[in-house]
């Protein structure tokens, strides 16, 4: 005499399924359909350290923030932004407690564009650098 043993094929769908609701609940954010694979692009958020120039891609009505670090710790202050403003809105810029600046815009309409984020040393007679450029597509 034997008992009947479950098969391993329902088990492992079983185990998947419970794996798909317990990433659903704990998850959400995460599981989005790739842009790749036509799923909507979503809002994005891009931490500018170290190197000086980005990329990023987004879709038109979703929004990029920029978050860097303030100059202000090495003497400079920021002097503007530079960007297509047909294309892109600024709506804000956030001085965080932590020493970080995030700058927010909204895509408005496609295309390709730059932002540049200028500094300049924080005394009379010094002209704007670029600090920060960000090569912008809005699909």
């Amino acid at each position: 005499m034997h008992s009947p043993k479950p098969h391993l094929p329902q088990r492992l769908l079983l185990l998947a399924a419970l794996a798909l609701v317990l990433l659903t609940v704990t998850l959400p954010g995460c599981l989005t359909m790739p842009k790749m694979l036509g799923g909507a692009g979503g809002d994005v958020t891009l931490t500018l350290d170290g190197e000086q120039v980005h990329e990023a891609t987004l879709t038109k009505g979703r929004t990029l923030s920029l978050d860097m670090r303030d100059p202000a710790l090495s003497g400079y202050v920021f002097a503007g932004a530079s960007f297509n403003p047909d294309m892109l809105r600024l709506d804000g810029i956030v001085h965080q407690a932590s020493g970080r600046v995030r700058y927010q815009f909204s895509a408005t309409a496609t295309g390709e564009s730059d932002i540049q984020i200028k500094i300049k040393k924080d005394e009379p007679g010094y002209r704007p650098d670029v600090y920060k450029r960000v090569r912008v597509t809005v699909e």
